[in-house]
């Protein structure tokens, strides 16, 4: 690292550590910095688990001038060295411990990386303040009978701060945690939760008198109400409020009056919980949106394969056609060759038009709506059965009520629910009773609005504990595949107002309803 950028960086945390520790220089014990909140030492650690052990040096300076500025060294200025060193030493410790643990990078993005995080902390600031208070006891600066009470208010002080500081230090640090911020800023909800933290503080220290560790739990309900809204981002905007109400409550009061540790062991239980439930709201919605990701990709590559087989048929349509043009410019009868490229260009228009709704369903996800005759559906179901059957002893039964209405749809997506109930009856058939079997698949009306389409089998059926979990994304029967036919398929029957389920019988039976095209039913 250049000196211009080290000293550079110095000049800015120095400061800053400096204003810290002054602000929080609130009912020390004695003329020590033994406190009830310290929120300096999680900038320290911030910079050297961001920066590296590099800053050391800067850490230690900051650590002394501030016991020399705003304390006047009251042990003397050996003793402050010694506990100078004592404090740079602990958080470095605290530092280099989460930069191992916290890798790939040192976040707090994952329950995992959040309970490492709370798992070293707090034992580690623990650790810290025996020392501390071990060393002004070794040299004689500690009353008789305070140590105890020392190291405790020196432990919790340390521990709220870093818990309560480090994970703002840490997030906006990152890009994707300062977005994170300021998609909360620009929230009115967030405003109005922050308002209400504010006047539940100022209830607890000053509208309900007494001592406010009585009623503190009431700060829980706006504070899980603004992490699950807002994740980690809200959690950390909610613990901070929280603290600067506390601190400013001990300064409007008496030191006397307030149980000033047991209210920030309570800021410390406020902390943990807002973290905890902030990552979690965090990791579930990361893990929905990769959930979405993948079906919609597994719904691409299925729609893929039935768009491959539509556009099959106009390409070899076209092989055909432009075939019988040779023929026929060979024969001389050019004519007839009008008709023939006639026919060529309407194959060729059908083909871009199957390969742009395509290209439509990868940029937007959109669908192509148009009405559909149940009995072109049930064409399709039958041809799509004939080509899988073709070569076993599984035989295929289509019928249809006679003169059922069309339904509104996407012909494409509705073909692939169809394909994939089809191969899975045929699989399901084929794997039960090699030597043959039976698929049936039927249309007929649910009511005066919905189509019902059943398609059945001979195969062995769904059991009735698992007929909602079939449907779940990655969960499958078959050793090669990926468990996504089926929830796909329920989720474009359901994105078309239907339904899509699985019977409980003796046998596989799927059931798919749809509504009829609005003035046809």
């Amino acid at each position: 690292m250049k000196l211009s950028r080290y000293l550079r960086d110095a000049a800015v945390f120095a400061p800053c550590y400096l204003l810290l520790d002054w602000v929080s220089y609130i009912h020390p014990l004695g003329p020590f910095n033994i406190t009830p909140w310290n929120p300096q030492p999680a900038l320290a650690v911030a910079w050297l688990l961001l920066g590296g052990l590099v800053h050391a040096p800067a850490v230690l300076a900051a650590i002394f001038a501030a016991d020399v500025l705003i304390r006047g060294a009251p042990a003397g200025y050996g003793v402050t060295v010694l506990t100078a060193l004592t404090l740079t030493g602990g958080y470095g410790v605290i530092a280099w411990l989460l930069r191992r643990l916290l890798r790939p990078t040192p976040s707090l993005y994952s329950l995992r990386q959040l309970t490492l995080f709370v798992a070293v902390v707090v034992p580690s600031t623990a650790v810290i303040a025996a020392a501390f208070v071990g060393v002004l006891h070794a040299t004689g600066h500690m009353e008789p009978g305070t140590q105890l009470s020392g190291w405790l208010r020196f432990w919790v002080g340390d521990a709220v701060g870093v818990l309560v500081t480090a994970p703002l230090l840490l997030v906006i640090a990152e890009p994707e945690g300062r977005r994170a911020f300021v998609a909360v800023s620009r929230r009115v909800e967030t405003y109005v939760q922050v308002a209400l933290i504010s006047a539940t503080l100022w209830v607890i220290f000053s509208g309900l008198g007494g001592d406010p560790s009585h009623h503190f739990y009431l700060v829980f309900l706006p504070l899980i109400w603004i992490a699950i809204r807002n994740g980690l981002a809200g959690a950390i905007v909610a613990v901070a409020v929280i603290q600067l109400g506390v601190v400013l409550g001990i300064h409007q009061h008496s030191f006397q009056s307030l149980p000033i540790i047991e209210l920030q062991a309570l800021v410390a239980a406020l902390t943990l919980t807002a973290l905890y439930l902030g990552v979690m709201v965090d990791e579930r919605q990361r893990a929905n949106e990769s959930l979405k990701e993948s079906l919609r990709l597994a719904a691409a590559g299925e729609m893929a394969g039935a768009i491959a087989h539509e556009v099959n048929q106009p390409l070899t349509a076209l092989t055909n056609y432009g075939r019988s043009g040779q023929l026929l410019m060979q024969a001389g009868r050019t004519a007839e060759l009008s008709g023939v490229i006639d026919k060529m260009v309407a194959e060729a228009q059908r083909a871009s038009e199957v390969v742009r709704r395509l290209r439509d369903f990868f940029r937007q996800g959109s669908t192509r709506l148009e009405e559909v005759s149940v009995a072109d559906l049930l064409e399709t179901a039958r041809r799509l059965g004939a080509q899988m059957t073709r070569d076993s002893s599984v035989s295929l039964q289509v019928e249809g009520d006679a003169d059922l209405p069309p339904i509104l749809a996407d012909r494409l997506q509705i073909e692939l629910v169809l394909r994939n109930l089809v191969t899975n009856a045929v699989e399901a058939v084929e794997a039960a009773s090699p030597g043959g079997g039976e698929i049936a698949v039927t249309a007929t009306r649910a009511d005066n609005q919905h189509l019902r389409i059943v398609v059945s089998d001979s195969g062995p059926g769904v059991p009735a504990e698992a007929s909602e979990q079939v449907f779940e994304p990655f969960v499958s029967g078959k050793s090669t595949g990926m468990g996504l036919g089926l929830a796909v398929s329920r989720a474009i029957a359901e994105a078309h107002g239907g339904t899509l389920r699985a019977r409980t019988a003796s046998h596989g039976e799927f059931h798919l309803v749809l509504p009829f095209e609005t003035g046809h039913a």
